[in-house]
């Protein structure tokens, strides 16, 4: 059971929910469906309606629950500012939601909005010290900005807290630490222990083979290296893997980086 699933069994298995919480309900079981099938704009409009009941939720969890799937419609679709602009209007109104800025920060990071992630990863870490994905995602924009140190810290933290994550099955865990795992690879690069890097990219190449952020970091460190061939192999396989595929930002960049490779 992956923690999504949790949550909705959570709230599930409340047996006073009154009629507004039902008819929520009803909208997400179909939006998650949706999601499940692709179908992100569709499972977006019907989250949106959810959320008008917004004021009758007595179970945190169902909010949570909302505005996480409502922001995979967005990153899905590759919409970073119609993402951002949505949980901005949303914490302008409830800005004590921590949540909220956990997932702003990603809309801030997918778009390239470095320093407006980290201080919106570090709000959502103020409101709740337990949000692990929060230090994942900052430690990885940390690594981004080329702050070393703190990106380890972070990862560490990460890392450090997979078992502590309520409903976490086997394969959230090893996905979690996979792309932690690529963060500490790629930090390791940056700071030039190249050994210790090519290690931790195999851990996370061996945890989750199709992660197409995991081929790009390892491109990049080949290349920062001067190791062409295998920098281009890389880059080749960061734009074929999807699971989960490069931002549109990286894509962009790993397609010239090729092109420079191979000209």
């Amino acid at each position: 059971m992956n923690p999504w699933e949790f949550l909705k069994r959570q709230f599930q298995r409340g047996n006073n929910k009154d009629d507004g919480e039902k008819a929520v309900m009803r909208l997400v079981n179909l939006a998650f469906s949706l999601l499940q099938g692709g179908k992100y704009v569709e499972a977006q409009g019907l989250l949106l309606k959810a959320l008008e009941y917004k004021s009758e939720m007595q179970n945190p969890v169902l909010l949570d629950w909302i505005l996480t799937s409502l922001s995979k419609t967005w990153e899905e679709t590759e919409e970073y500012q119609k993402w951002t602009e949505f949980f901005s209007t949303f914490i302008a109104r409830n800005p004590n939601q921590g949540v909220a800025y956990h997932l702003r920060a990603e809309s801030h990071w997918y778009g390239g909005s470095l320093s407006d992630a980290i201080a919106d990863y570090s709000r959502a870490l103020e409101l709740n010290p337990k949000d692990v994905s929060a230090f994942l995602g900052r430690g990885q924009v940390f690594m981004e900005c080329r702050d070393f140190s703190r990106a380890l810290e972070d990862l560490d933290t990460a890392l450090g807290s997979i078992d502590s994550v309520p409903g976490a099955d086997a394969t959230w865990k090893a996905e979690f630490e996979a792309f932690a795992r690529n963060g500490r690879a790629a930090t390791y690069a940056g700071l030039g222990d190249f050994a210790c890097a090519l290690e931790e990219f195999g851990k996370s190449v061996d945890l989750c083979p199709e992660n197409a952020w995991v081929y790009y970091n390892l491109a990049e460190a080949y290349q920062n290296n001067g190791d062409r061939k295998n920098a281009v192999e890389n880059y080749k396989l960061a734009l074929v893997k999807n699971k989960p595929k490069l931002t549109l930002r990286k894509r962009t960049r790993a397609k010239l980086a090729l092109g420079a490779l191979e000209a």
